[in-house]
């Protein structure tokens, strides 16, 4: 079956004005507050990442933090005790484990995870934020400039392109300034400057085949 042009545009909407409401609460080892502190709740993309929330969290919790003088970007996330991934996007890392109940979640790999598993999760997400005792274990250390999440978002672009095409020779191509334009696209949710990057990347796509 053959997708229009109306029906791509449908999709690609669909995909891009995903969210998920999320709930994150301090974890109550680094909380001084002992009725534990009032929860951060969002509507967030689900194509977002979860550490650009990461310096509005710190702002928020703390008056609440024992320490107060921890790095924001310090940051990290759990869900039923088990470090999350910081390089997914927030819509897969629901997808991974909406799936699991709160058995399951301890000491399984997230790629052996099926969402068909268990009790779908109740919205809002239940996420936990830490400051300290950062996983080694789980998780690389990120950098504060976001270079990595940087270079993990369009390897992930390359293969999705490679997928998609059988090559990534479109994402390959693009620019440095559209490459850049379509990270700040993601971090902004600029949808008609992710357009217009996404339709340049169509276009050399079709011109290398």
């Amino acid at each position: 079956m053959t997708t229009t042009t109306r029906e791509a545009q449908i999709l690609h909407s669909s995909v891009w004005d995903g969210s998920l409401p999320i709930e994150i609460r301090l974890s109550p080892s680094e909380c001084r507050v002992y009725d534990h502190a009032d929860p951060y709740l969002v509507q967030y993309p689900r194509l977002s990442y979860l550490p650009f929330l990461l310096p509005r969290l710190h702002a928020f919790f703390i008056s609440s933090l024992i320490n107060p003088d921890v790095i924001p970007y310090d940051g990290w996330f759990s869900f039923e005790e088990v470090p999350l991934k910081w390089q997914y996007p927030l819509g897969l890392l629901y997808d991974l484990f909406s799936g699991a109940s709160p058995s399951q979640a301890s000491g399984i790999d997230i790629h052996d995870r099926s969402p068909s598993d268990g009790t779908e999760v109740q919205l809002p997400w239940r996420l936990k934020l830490h400051f300290t005792d950062w996983p080694e274990q789980s998780l690389v250390r990120p950098d504060a400039e976001g270079k990595m999440l940087h270079d993990a978002f369009i390897n992930s672009v390359k293969e999705a392109d490679f997928l998609r095409n059988g090559t990534a020779k479109g994402i390959m191509s693009l620019s440095k300034d559209d490459s850049t334009k379509l990270w700040d696209a993601v971090q902004e949710r600029m949808v008609r400057e992710a357009s217009r990057t996404r339709s340049g990347l169509e276009l050399t796509e079709r011109t290398n085949r």
